[in-house]
């Protein structure tokens, strides 16, 4: 018997779900948006179902991996010249690990005279955790949120890289692989005239 490919799990179900035997789902998901009046994913009782292992090992299902960066990406901003958040990506693919430019952009369906370039996960990531205006408190409380991000992205997908897409108006893929090659991590933009 096979159940609906969409659920919506909360701590809850997450605490009652056995993960030995499960399958992780191939298929695309919509973008999350948990039902009203849906209680908050509780992190302890997320880390105790699926721990963080490092490259999304095999077994853990695509549901858990997506809660882990989602939690870990909520109200976190990419900034630049305009802040937008960090959505959550998944593309099947047969992508290899490490994630090449060509695996990438096929992977996306990018024509090949899009540009693309690779940055890595410490870069991207520097203004907001090592380049912080030590002046700015927001900016400074906030390093901590962005390094359990950094590190949540890196234990979550396999060979994460950043991978930049269009000029100006660039869309930034903090992604790498499932153990099915799937493209997985999340998305944001950034602004650079």
């Amino acid at each position: 018997m096979r159940l609906a490919p969409r659920l919506v799990l909360t701590a809850l179900s997450l605490a009652a779900l056995p993960l030995s035997g499960c399958a992780p789902v191939d298929a695309p998901l919509a973008p999350h948006r948990p039902p009203l009046g849906a209680a908050p994913v509780d992190a302890p009782a997320l880390a105790a179902v699926a721990p963080a292992t490092p490259g999304g090992a095999p077994g853990t299902p695509t549901e858990v991996r997506r809660l882990q960066l989602e939690r870990a990406a909520h109200g976190l901003t990419y900034t630049s010249e305009s802040d937008y958040p960090f959505t959550y990506v998944f593309v099947p693919a047969l992508a290899p690990t490490p994630l090449t430019v060509e695996a990438f952009r096929q992977a996306l369906a990018l024509p090949p005279d899009t540009p693309v370039e690779t940055v890595s996960l410490d870069d991207f990531f520097a203004r907001h955790i090592e380049r912080v205006d030590p002046y700015d408190a927001a900016a400074v409380a906030l390093v901590p949120r962005y390094r359990v991000l950094r590190e949540t992205i890196r234990h979550a997908v396999r060979a994460p890289r950043v991978y930049r897409v269009g000029r100006i108006v660039i869309d930034c893929h903090v992604v790498g692989t499932d153990h099915a090659g799937n493209v997985v991590g999340l998305r944001t933009v950034a602004i650079e005239t």
